[in-house]
């Protein structure tokens, strides 16, 4: 296959709604070594027609954050202050992409940097259907996961009412923290 052909592949891949694939469905459409689709990976990587998520995942850009972690994590949602940046609670731009879910504590690097972090089943709620974490609880598991308040943050845009519920399922180090935030404010 030539370059052109992977070209016209990945296309037909976005026309299809496809933007995140697994190296298996490359290896089944190739037939060659595997070294030689490790090139192929790398050359369409320079030209910038895909972009690498984790060893074998890649994406075709443009692709959302939101896109990629239902596919390649779809047992994690988006939280901390990836999530809290994305709600504009927090004005600094983040480059760490932040992740919760029930498995083990790990990081990826690649063209994107993951931080994924366990949590209790009880905590494992408050996000929506593109699994980014509402902001009253990515609020909540920063404070779980970081021992500490995120500085500067845009409080006024919290529903407090809605955090103070969900803090009730967080123990009570972080209540007290939420609290003391809380009154700081009034």
């Amino acid at each position: 296959m030539s370059i052109l052909d992977w070209i016209s592949l990945l296309d037909n891949f976005k026309r299809k709604g496809i933007k995140v694939i697994h190296r298996s469905a490359l290896e089944a459409i190739y037939v060659g070594k595997d070294t030689s689709l490790s090139v192929i990976i790398n050359r369409l990587e320079r030209r910038g027609l895909i972009k690498r998520i984790t060893k074998n995942w890649i994406c075709i850009p443009p692709c959302e954050i939101w896109e990629i972690i239902k596919i390649v994590f779809p047992t994690a949602y988006i939280s901390l202050e990836w999530a809290l940046h994305y709600h504009e609670i927090m004005d600094q731009e983040i480059k760490v992409v932040t992740l919760v879910w029930l498995d083990k504590t790990r990081t990826i690097t690649n063209t994107y940097r993951f931080e994924i972090h366990k949590i209790s089943r009880k905590l494992y709620f408050g996000f929506d259907e593109k699994r980014i974490a509402e902001p009253e609880k990515a609020l909540l598991d920063t404070i779980y996961i970081r021992k500490k308040i995120p500085p500067e943050l845009n409080i006024e845009l919290l529903n407090i009412n809605k955090l103070l519920n969900y803090a009730n399922n967080f123990p009570k180090r972080v209540q007290s923290e939420i609290h003391k935030l809380i009154k700081e404010q009034l």
